[in-house]
C-alpha cells in the first residue's frame, strides 16, 4: 500500500510540475506531493520518520490556497507575503518544540475555510466545494501526523495524508485546466497509464530478481520521472546533438503533439461572453507559446485557418495581434502614456514583445527606445494591479472584436 502511495504521489507531483503552469497553486501542490513522496520513500527504506519533510506539503498547500484568491483581492498579496516570510521560521520552530506545528494545522483549517468562501463566488462551485472538503481532510490528516498526539499508527497517518493529497492534486489540476480552457481528463489518464506500463515493467523486472527494496524504489522513481519528464529529457538530448534551430523546431512539434489531448471540445460560438473573454485572456497570455496556444478553443474560430495544429496556432496568434493593433491610437507615435494608450500598452508590450515590466532581470540593452520608455512608465506610473485590470479590459475589447 505504501509503495502504491509513493508511486502515485510521485507521478502526480511530477505531472503537475511538468505541466509548466503559470499558476503558483499548481506548482506548490506539485512540490508538496513530491515532498510527501520523498518522506514516504525514506520511511519505506529506513522506517524512520522525518518530521520536517511532512511539514513541507502542509506549508506548500497553505501557499497554494492563498494563490487561489482572486488577483484583484487587495488582501491577496499581503497574505502571500506573510506566508512567504513566516513559513521557514515556523518550520524551524517546530523542530524546537513539536507543538508549534499546531499553528500549521490552524492555518490549514483557515485555508479550508477560505476555499469554502471561494466556492460561493466561483463559477466552478462544485469543484471548489469538493476542494474545500478535501482541504479540511488534509488539515486533519496532517494534524494526526505532525502533532505529538500519537492517536493513530504512523502507517495509517501516511496513507490518510497520501490519499488526501492525491485527491487535492487532481482537483487543483482540474481547476487549472478549467481556467486554461483545457480538457484535462484524456491527458491525465494517458500520463497515468504510460507510467503504469513503463515504471510497472521496471518494477516487475526488479522483483523477478529478488532485488532489495532500495533498488525497487530506485527503479520505480527512475521509471516515473523519466516517463513524466520525457519531453524535457528529449529536449536536453537534442540540445547536445542538434543545431539550435532544428532543436527549437523539434521542441515545438513535440510539445504541440503532447498538448493536443488538452484541446477542449468547447466551440467558441457556444461560449457565453464571460467564458469567451476568459479564453481570450488566456490566449493572449500564451502568445509566445505556440504549443499552449494550439490547445485554446479559439483555434476553432471561423477566422482561424490552417490544416494542422501549429498552422492554426500561428493563425490565431496573427488574429490576436491584429486585434491588439486596433487598440493603438492613430497618432503616428510609437508610444504614448495618455489614457487612450493604456489598453494597447497593457497587452502589446507584455504579450507581443514579451516585456516583463516588474522583473529586475530585464536586458535593457536588447530593447529599443520605445520599449525602454514603456518599461520605465510601467515601473514608475502603473501599479501591477492596475496593469492587470487594464489587461482584463483590453481582453474584453479584443474578445468582442475577434468574435464578430
Amino acid at each position: 500500500m505504501q509503495l502504491f502511495f509513493f508511486g502515485f504521489t510521485l507521478w502526480l507531483g511530477a505531472y503537475l510540475i511538468a505541466r509548466a503552469s503559470q499558476n503558483r497553486s499548481v506548482q506548490f501542490t506539485g512540490w508538496g506531493l513530491l515532498a510527501y513522496a520523498l518522506a514516504l520513500g525514506i520511511y519505506i527504506l529506513t522506517a524512520q520518520f522525518f518530521f520536517i519533510l511532512l511539514l513541507i506539503p502542509a506549508l506548500l498547500w497553505i501557499g497554494a490556497a492563498l494563490h487561489l484568491l482572486p488577483e484583484e483581492d487587495p488582501r491577496r498579496n499581503i497574505y502571500i507575503r506573510t506566508w512567504a516570510v513566516t513559513a521557514i521560521p515556523l518550520a524551524i520552530l517546530t523542530q524546537v518544540n513539536a507543538w508549534f506545528s499546531a499553528i500549521v494545522v490552524l492555518c490549514l483549517l483557515i485555508s479550508a475555510g477560505m476555499v469554502t468562501r471561494l466556492a460561493f463566488r466561483s463559477q466552478y462551485k462544485n469543484t471548489y466545494t469538493l476542494l474545500a472538503v478535501i482541504a479540511l481532510f488534509v488539515a486533519l490528516s496532517s494534524g494526526l501526523l505532525i502533532l505529538p498526539l500519537n492517536w493513530i499508527p504512523l502507517n495509517w497517518g501516511f496513507n490518510l495524508l497520501g490519499f488526501d493529497l492525491i485527491i487535492l492534486g487532481i482537483l487543483i489540476t482540474t481547476l487549472d485546466a478549467f481556467a486554461e480552457g483545457e480538457a484535462i481528463r484524456a491527458h491525465l489518464v494517458r500520463s497515468l497509464i504510460s507510467n503504469l506500463y513503463y515504471a510497472g515493467a521496471l518494477l516487475l523486472i526488479g522483483s523477478l530478481f529478488n532485488s532489495p527494496a532500495s533498488l525497487l524504489l530506485a527503479l520505480l522513481t527512475f521509471g516515473i520521472l523519466t516517463q513524466t519528464f520525457s519531453n524535457s529529457i528529449q529536449k536536453g538530448l537534442d540540445s547536445l546533438t542538434l543545431p539550435a534551430r532544428l532543436n527549437d523546431q523539434r521542441a515545438a512539434l513535440r510539445q504541440t503533439a503532447d498538448a493536443l489531448p488538452l484541446l477542449s471540445p468547447l466551440e467558441p460560438d457556444s461560449a457565453n461572453e464571460e467564458q469567451f473573454t476568459r479564453l481570450t485572456r488566456r490566449a493572449l497570455s500564451h502568445l509566445g507559446d505556440l504549443p499552449k496556444l494550439a490547445t485554446s478553443p479559439l483555434v476553432n474560430l471561423p477566422a482561424v485557418q490552417g490544416t494542422n495544429p501549429l498552422d492554426r496556432a500561428h493563425s490565431l496568434k496573427s488574429l490576436l495581434i491584429q486585434s491588439i493593433q486596433k487598440l493603438k491610437p492613430q497618432t503616428g507615435e510609437a508610444f504614448g502614456t495618455s489614457d487612450a494608450w493604456r489598453y494597447y500598452n497593457a497587452v502589446y508590450f507584455p504579450y507581443v514583445l514579451g516585456l516583463k515590466p516588474y522583473t529586475r532581470r530585464t536586458d535593457l540593452a536588447s530593447l529599443d527606445e520605445s520599449a525602454r520608455a514603456t518599461l520605465e512608465w510601467f515601473q514608475t506610473s502603473v501599479p501591477e494591479r492596475t496593469l492587470h485590470n487594464w489587461q482584463n479590459t483590453a481582453a474584453k475589447l479584443i474578445a468582442e472584436d475577434i468574435r464578430k
